[in-house]
């Protein structure tokens, strides 16, 4: 049977499924979210007052995500955004929490839970629920949205903007929930992780969350990548038996610690451009130098993922892929990438690049979605040298070799300059 047949029979079928609601759901509206501030929240810790941040989410529900010309199939759809930590106050306030969603359903619901952060606890306290539908037709109130806690109590409230516009044409032509940005990036440092790994003088592993504009435009919902069958590793832990259940259960609890925003030992902000990327990301402020190193990553529905490798076990542990994608059997995405020189590693003061491949056991990514990385990479950050190898290719190999040359070189180099400086003893002082 023809795919031409195929798709003349659901023609034909769907008719009889799609709701009444169908045009309103294929009528797209374009928002623009600020979430600005809240008041009169409740004490929630003992010593202190409070730590807030919430969870907005557009939708939970089916929707309709256009696959091909004229052709609409059901999928799941969601988005959601999480803030950062306003600590040690009953009256937070935001500064940078925007959200640009385009072709949203004109019926969608925005939903915002806010928490109290507890940095010694597995959970964290539910202080209340805000929603908001009619969202085309939004008028922020005066005195802010009533916060609503446990049996519909009063928690304070919630202020926040909501532009809505008609989806333009080239809008309608994304799929649903196209978040278009800004860019942000979230650091987060484990000295517990650090002091494992001991990869620098720090003793700190940091991991990376950089949240990308129009992840589903360049790597479409059904070309996700899904967990390797044949590959041994993820066999032990996708596999649905109590073991890889367990071990499951263990990697979860990794990526929160890794992941989790925490009151301490985080970073955040908005990356406006390429340089914004090199200074905020790769400068090493101490070093004052690019960092030169190998990194794993996954690119999720909504986020690039990424953290630091290295031979030793609980590197090569905390910066395995599924680890990064908490234990999801899907990914966009994976592989590892490194940084160089874009003219050589004698040339360090001069422009860079990102070299990145497919080389996760885990996901075993198609070598041949390789250019839509680059493309969505290019896009999101103008100007950004790409270069992109299938993890086969024997240029990464050399590529990597070469930037393992130079990390041994630098610390040579750094040994012999410490043994020059004087080092006072006991016998020198008089």
């Amino acid at each position: 049977m023809s795919l031409n047949s195929i798709l003349c029979g659901f023609k034909q079928i769907l008719p009889t499924i799609i709701p009444p609601a169908y045009e309103q759901l294929i009528t797209g509206q374009d928002l623009t979210i600020r979430f600005l501030s809240a008041e009169n929240l409740p004490k929630m810790d003992l010593v202190g007052t409070s730590d807030t941040y919430f969870i907005a989410k557009l939708d939970e529900e089916i929707s309709y995500t256009q696959v091909y010309k004229n052709f609409y199939i059901l999928i799941y759809c969601s988005i959601f955004n999480r803030s950062m930590v306003v600590s040690n106050t009953l009256s937070p306030e935001w500064d940078d929490e925007e959200w640009i969603v385009r072709n949203v359903p004109l019926n969608a619901k925005l939903t915002i839970n806010i928490y109290d952060k507890d940095d010694d606890s597995l959970s964290d306290d539910h202080i209340g629920q805000v929603e908001i539908t009619d969202l085309p037709n939004y008028q922020a109130p005066s005195e802010g949205h009533e916060i609503l806690g446990l049996l519909d109590r009063n928690r304070g409230q919630f202020h926040l903007t909501i532009q809505s516009i008609e989806s333009s044409e080239s809008s309608k032509k994304l799929p649903r929930y196209t978040f278009d940005g800004p860019c942000t990036y979230s650091r987060h440092n484990s000295p517990t992780v650090g002091y494992l790994t001991m990869l620098n003088q720090d003793a700190i592993y940091s991991t990376w969350k950089i949240r990308l504009r129009r992840i589903s435009v360049f790597f479409p919902l059904y070309e996700r990548q899904q967990w390797n069958r044949k590959y041994r590793i993820a066999q032990t832990l996708f596999s649905g038996t109590p073991r890889s259940i367990a071990k499951q259960h263990v990697f979860k609890l990794a990526h929160k610690i890794l992941y989790g925003r925490t009151i301490k030992n985080n970073e955040s902000g908005r990356l406006n451009n390429v340089d914004d990327l090199w200074k905020l990301i790769f400068f090493d402020d101490k070093t004052q130098k690019i960092r030169t190193c190998i990194y794993t990553y996954i690119i999720d529905d909504n986020t690039w993922r990424f953290s630091e490798t290295g031979i030793g076990f609980f590197t090569d542990y905390a910066s395995k892929h599924a680890l990064h994608a908490n234990c999801s059997e899907y990914v966009r995405y994976a592989g590892q990438f490194h940084p160089r020189p874009k003219y050589g590693w004698n040339r360090c003061d001069d422009e860079w690049e990102l070299v990145f491949d497919n080389w996760s056991g885990t996901y075993a990514p198609h070598a041949n979605l390789l250019k839509n990385l680059k493309e969505l990479l290019e896009f999101n950050f103008p100007g950004l040298n790409i270069i992109v190898y299938d993890f086969k290719n024997p240029l990464l190999q050399e590529s990597m070799d070469n930037l393992k040359l130079f990390e041994e070189q630098t610390k040579r180099d750094s040994i012999c300059v410490s043994n020059l400086v004087f080092k006072p003893t006991f016998n020198s002082i008089k």
